[in-house]
């Protein structure tokens, strides 16, 4: 402990109040026509959000329909690991990827499917196509390249999505080739290449372990940041508040050198679906109400804390850059509380029973597939027929990789 911090007692005595400052809620209410006219993203980008949210709805689409059906497009199959799906919530993993590169890495939880992919659709259309050959090739010596080369059509970027699904597809599936040779399997898949760290099976696992790669990339100046993506109910976990005070401490700020002091480069993401395998969080088994609320307590800065909508993409994306600029001039960490909903269950054996079925209708009629398409065709960005073909490219993107899979 630093002797020159001395605790005076006229100070710690002296009567005063603790001031907060309000916590944005929701503050973002941008459609595609408001990001076209602000330049929030380019055309092309605004566009491409849906194709990688249809990806992803695609994806854990099939898998729900594997563990229910045990077929898929006609095709039977019986998957008998974990399926954790995040069925809703894909604006939410697709918004955060879009700012981020492959220099900065996230760390998610075991219903990560749609994050992994999402990044990685992020990192394919950033990287030049040179980058993606060499990634392909060299990785486990182009294992996973092997399988989908030689019905591969179109350019290295559209080879690298066959890639990334399959992929991710078959490390699900236990499979090699894969992402990890099938040793993480649904709840352990990464991939360095495109900045995508570990998922973890314990429930906020990642609120420790990001803050450890958040310090590494502080103590030796590596560029990017760090994300850890966990649920709401992790919140109930001592890891998650472990992870959260460790992250806050005054040393980095006060006690450390010029060179490696400064907050560490970390959001805290909290993707806020509204429920927990063992309850309802807000309103039953914790007290918070809102989480943003919760940065109020960890520092001074509040951890610049947020709520954000993450039915919006663009409320994402915009989140995402501000904060990632906050991270850039030493002033971290950050606490998000993007809020999200996910129509599946906890996974595909639960029933919903906890829930009712109008709640998850009334969610539905905001589905960010739905309204974020309409959102395109009203700025004259797509038509009705372009959302279609994009949905039936997803489809069949992931039934090529499906039948790739379970090819042994």
């Amino acid at each position: 402990m630093p002797k020159n911090q001395v605790v005076r007692p006229e100070e710690a005595r002296r009567r005063g109040t603790i001031d907060f400052e309000p916590i944005p809620v929701n503050e973002y209410q941008g459609t595609v026509a408001d990001a076209l006219n602000a330049k929030l993203l380019a055309a092309a980008d605004l566009v491409r959000i849906q194709r990688d949210m249809a990806i992803l709805r695609a994806f854990e689409s099939m898998l729900n329909e594997i563990k229910l059906t045990k077929t898929y497009k006609g095709v039977e199959y019986s998957h008998g690991g974990p399926a954790h799906l995040s069925i809703g919530q894909e604006a939410a993993a697709v918004g955060q990827a879009a700012e981020l590169t492959v220099d900065d890495h996230i760390y998610g939880s075991h219903r990560s499917h749609s994050e992994i992919l999402a990044k990685g659709l992020s990192a394919i259309h950033q990287l030049d196509e040179a980058t993606l050959s060499d990634i392909m090739t060299t990785y486990f010596d182009g294992a996973c390249l092997k399988v989908v080369e030689p019905d591969g059509n179109g350019s290295v970027k559209y080879l690298a999505i066959d890639f990334l699904i399959y992929g991710a597809l078959a490390e699900i599936f236990a499979r090699s080739p894969c992402f990890n040779k099938g040793i993480g399997g649904s709840m352990h898949a990464f991939f360095p290449p495109f900045g995508i760290y570990p998922n973890n099976a314990i429930v906020g696992g990642s609120g420790d372990i990001a803050v450890g790669a958040a310090l590494f990339k502080r103590v030796n100046d590596k560029g990017g940041i760090v994300i850890s993506n966990i649920g709401d109910a992790s919140l109930g976990c001592g890891p998650v508040w472990e992870g959260l005070c460790f992250a806050t401490m005054d040393q980095f700020r006060k006690l450390w050198d010029g060179a490696h002091g400064g907050g560490l480069p970390l959001i805290v993401n909290f993707v806020n679906n509204h429920y927990g395998m063992g309850g309802q969080p807000a309103g039953e088994t914790m007290g918070f109400g809102m989480l943003a609320r919760l940065g109020a307590g960890m520092n001074p800065q509040q951890m610049h804390a947020e709520r954000i909508d993450g039915y919006n993409p663009l409320a994402v994306v915009d989140a995402i850059r501000r904060k990632k600029a906050i991270l850039k001039a030493g002033d971290g960490p950050v606490l998000l509380d993007t809020v999200t909903y996910r129509f599946s269950g906890h996974s595909p054996s639960d029933a919903s029973s906890y829930r009712t079925k109008e709640e998850v209708a009334a969610w539905q009629e905001h589905d960010p597939l739905v309204t974020y398409a309409a959102q395109l065709v009203e700025a004259g960005l797509a038509t009705q027929a372009d959302i279609d073909t994009m949905n039936e490219q997803a489809e069949a993107l992931v039934f090529k990789a499906f039948t790739k899979a379970i090819d042994e």
